[in-house]
C-alpha cells in the first residue's frame, strides 16, 4: 500500500493522508461520541412527560379491567 504525502497546513513537512480504515474508524468514533452525548442529555420536561405517560397507562389498565369485568359478569349488555 502506498502512502500519499501532502503538505501540512501548519508545518513545512509533508503529512500522510489517512487510510480508508483510519477514516472509517474516526467517523465511527465521532458517531459513537455524538450518540453517547445525546443519550446523556435529558430534555426539558422529560420527567413530567414520563410521569404523565405512566399515569395514563395505569388509568387505561384500570378502565380495561373494568370493561372486561363488566363484560364477563353480564352487567354490560350489547343490545
Amino acid at each position: 500500500m502506498s502512502t500519499i504525502s501532502v503538505p501540512c497546513p501548519d508545518s513545512s513537512r509533508a503529512c500522510r493522508r489517512p487510510s480508508l480504515v483510519e477514516s472509517a474508524a474516526a467517523r465511527l468514533g465521532t458517531t459513537l461520541l455524538r450518540w453517547a452525548e445525546r443519550r446523556r442529555a435529558v430534555p426539558d420536561g422529560w420527567a413530567e412527560q414520563r410521569r404523565a405517560a405512566i399515569r395514563r397507562r395505569d388509568e387505561l389498565s384500570v378502565l380495561r379491567s373494568d370493561a372486561l369485568g363488566a363484560a364477563h359478569s353480564g352487567l354490560y349488555g350489547w343490545y
